[in-house]
């Protein structure tokens, strides 16, 4: 097999995948305002039954990226993810109970998990022009985000949740079969070498610690908005999601919903171009100014999704969606350059451990913000993180000010 067709197979099973585990967890935050009025709980109480799914999704991250190279089979723990979430799919969409639902989500989190150490790893290693194959794989990852909201809450509304979690079985069993014909041929040995920008072993290990504490922070900010979003159109979308609602042959309460997520997704599809700008630039500069230079230009777009309404939150939250996605390619290339080959995708493990993991802290303080003091306070509270992360990103900076940062493969 040549490389040219390797590296195309690596990143169409890749990307899929990535669409799939995305597509899995944003369904989630759409479909609270469904399970709220099935089940007659108070918002916070729906929130928290996703507690589990996002925790395990971080959590899971790191040991299963040990155990991908030590297997050195990052492809099968590909199959693994997408069969074990078809079953947990299946699981939460025969659940009667609110405990049943709690324990199907946390398995899902949990074999998605996979995906990201395998996932990346795997594209890291395998495919030479790494920032435009990271920029590729998040565009399919940000598509299953964009997607997610409009079709849960359409699904939802005319077939009941619980049909969304059915649906997403199917491409997920049937990726899992697909996967299995992937081949690891010519891929590059796990202990193959590559230049490290930081020289010595503690000054690397200091670096990728605050790059660490980015992420963490990042990552609160990020899973907080994807909770906000759906229900902060539906309360403040105002003549937008009246607009939507009179292109739907749906009853009010499940037009607004409709309206809602779908607005999010048009946001969401906005951050798809950032992916690919994102990726682009990634590869031609440094990436400390690239990942800092995103989020800087995010933090305003998310204080001023709390300030306004209509078609002004509509715009924030596109520009906001188009940096706050962008820079993730720049993120994982950091990561990559800061970790040998053979230890790749357990640097992805700790990575999604801390962003995932950490991140589902966002379930419990957004639900405790919104209780005290109504969603508008999320806004400037998620943006306070990612301060945070600008703090993190200009002290890496002067450590590494001799060094270059830049993508090598």
């Amino acid at each position: 097999m040549n490389d040219a067709v390797r590296e195309r197979n690596i990143l169409l099973v890749t990307s899929v995948a990535h669409f799939l585990a995305h597509f899995g967890l944003l369904i989630f935050p759409s479909l609270v305002l469904s399970i709220q009025q099935d089940w007659n709980l108070p918002f916070d109480r729906a929130l928290a039954l996703g507690f589990w799914m996002y925790l395990l999704f971080g959590l899971g991250a790191l040991p299963t990226g040990v155990l991908t190279d030590l297997w050195r089979r990052p492809q099968l723990m590909i199959v693994i993810c997408l069969a074990g979430m078809a079953a947990c799919s299946l699981w939460a969409g025969l659940t009667r109970t609110a405990s049943q639902l709690t324990c199907a989500l946390g398995g899902l989190g949990l074999f998605a998990s996979i995906y990201h150490p395998a996932g990346m790893g795997l594209i890291s290693t395998g495919v030479k022009r790494r920032g435009w194959a990271l920029g590729v794989n998040g565009v399919a990852g940000n598509l299953g985000e964009v997607l997610a909201p409009v079709a849960a809450g359409l699904l939802a509304v005319v077939l009941g949740w619980r049909s969304v979690y059915l649906v997403l079985a199917v491409p997920s069993a049937a990726m899992a079969v697909l996967a299995l014909r992937l081949r690891a041929d010519g891929l590059p040995a796990p202990a193959a070498r590559e230049a490290e920008p930081v020289r010595g072993r503690r000054r690397t290990v200091l670096v990728f610690s605050l790059l660490c504490v980015a992420m963490v922070c990042g990552g609160i900010a990020y899973r907080g908005q994807t909770l906000v979003l759906p229900k902060w159109f539906q309360e403040q979308g105002g003549a937008l999601v009246a607009a939507v609602e009179g292109w739907t042959w749906l009853p009010r309460a499940g037009g607004s919903v409709v309206a809602a997520t779908a607005l999010t997704s048009l946001a969401y599809l906005v951050g798809a171009l950032g992916q690919v700008v994102g990726g682009r630039l990634s590869d031609r500069h440094d990436l400390r100014r690239v990942y800092f230079g995103f989020q800087a230009c995010a933090l305003p777009l998310l204080v001023l999704m709390g300030q306004t309404s209509g078609p002004a939150l509509l715009l924030a939250a596109m520009a906001y969606s188009f940096f706050a996605f962008g820079m993730q390619p720049a993120e994982n290339s950091l990561v990559a350059a800061l970790t040998p080959p053979r230890l790749r995708s357990t640097g992805y493990g700790l990575k999604f451990v801390l962003v995932f993991g950490m991140g589902s802290l966002a379930v419990k303080l957004v639900g405790d913000w919104e209780r005290a003091g109504g969603l508008a306070t999320a806004f400037p509270r998620l943006a306070l993180f990612i301060v945070g992360l600008l703090a993190s990103v200009i002290v890496l900076t002067l450590f590494t000010r001799r060094e270059a940062i830049r993508n090598r493969n």
